[in-house]
């Protein structure tokens, strides 16, 4: 595994590798209040997904689509609810992760995240803690309208970041990922394990 001092920039995603999954009990609470199984929840869920991530869909475009799938009846307040349980369900923050980055900015790495998320969620982010302010860059899909493992995304962190793929090393949950920055020349590495990939970096 690549050390960390060979590169001048680290990109981390979000989801996976800041924050933790969603937990059961949160995808319970969702499917509940849409009136399905967790099972189904999980399906609808993901389906359109990436399209509200990109922007290309309000949430209530998102979540009506979901309740049109439910037995439940279409209703601006459950959306609401929605929403903001899912964004809550996203901000359980890995604090080992932050106490890393925290080490990495005072041996003068620049940092970024990069990460596919809804704007609800960006704004919950940016207005109700401090988390982003970590970040010497922050490229988020549903403002720059690319998701990944789209180039377009990676691209603009790049930029925001002003580093070269080469100089670069990139922490991702998802193979997409890791593979759609491979073939930018992103250094890239699968995120599933958080103490033993710092082990292996420290």
């Amino acid at each position: 595994m690549a050390l960390v001092n060979d590169f001048d920039s680290i990109i981390f995603d979000y989801g996976g590798v800041l924050a933790t999954h969603q937990t059961d009990a949160d995808l319970a609470k969702l499917a509940r209040l849409l009136g399905v199984t967790t099972d189904q929840f999980s399906e609808l869920y993901w389906a359109n997904r990436a399209e509200y991530d990109r922007g290309a869909l309000t949430a209530a475009e998102y979540w009506m689509d979901m309740l049109r799938h439910s037995q439940k009846n279409m209703d601006a307040a459950l959306v609401d609810k929605l929403t903001d349980l899912d964004s809550a369900s996203w901000m359980h923050f890995d604090e080992p992760m932050w106490d890393w980055i925290d080490h990495l900015r005072l041996a003068k790495k620049r940092i970024a995240v990069l990460s596919n998320m809804p704007r609800e969620l960006g704004e919950a982010l940016k207005t109700k803690t401090d988390r982003l302010g970590a970040f010497d860059h922050v490229t988020l899909s549903f403002e720059v309208h690319s998701v990944k493992p789209e180039p377009a995304i990676y691209e603009h962190c790049l930029t925001g970041l002003g580093t070269t793929p080469e100089r670069t090393l990139f922490f991702d949950d998802r193979i997409e990922n890791v593979q759609g920055a491979e073939l930018l020349g992103i250094r890239a590495i699968q995120f599933l394990d958080r103490d033993e990939v710092l082990e292996k970096l420290r």
